[in-house]
């Protein structure tokens, strides 16, 4: 019943907690402050046409299913994020060779603010 499932969210919680501060702290130590900093209307130009782009893009699929436009609206900014997977998927990208070094520290870059 809802006793157990309250037991063990409580249980879990502390180590949700640990592993979200080991991803953070491992994000933190990739970033190169300076860098950005350097390349900053870059990085907001990124950041910009991200939530944007996702934003209409989500917005019109979900008004293709008939929701009212407020509806796609809020849901199109809320999705228009990138997810943490995508750390994954750069730092293969990396590694194998389809991204230059500054292309790599840009995507993380947009990728860590959004």
């Amino acid at each position: 019943g809802p006793e157990y499932s309250e037991r063990t969210l409580r249980q879990v919680e502390p180590v949700r907690n640990i592993f979200a501060a080991l991803f953070l702290a491992s994000v933190g130590m990739l970033m190169h402050p300076a860098f950005l900093w350097h390349h900053l209307d870059v990085l907001l130009a990124s950041l910009a046409l991200l939530f944007v782009g996702k934003a209409i893009l989500i917005a019109s699929v979900v008004r293709l299913f008939g929701y009212p436009p407020q509806v796609a609206l809020s849901v199109g900014i809320a999705l228009s994020q990138i997810g943490e997977f995508a750390f994954v998927l750069l730092s293969r990208a990396k590694s194998i060779g389809l991204v230059s070094r500054t292309l790599y520290l840009l995507l993380l870059g947009t990728t860590a603010l959004s």
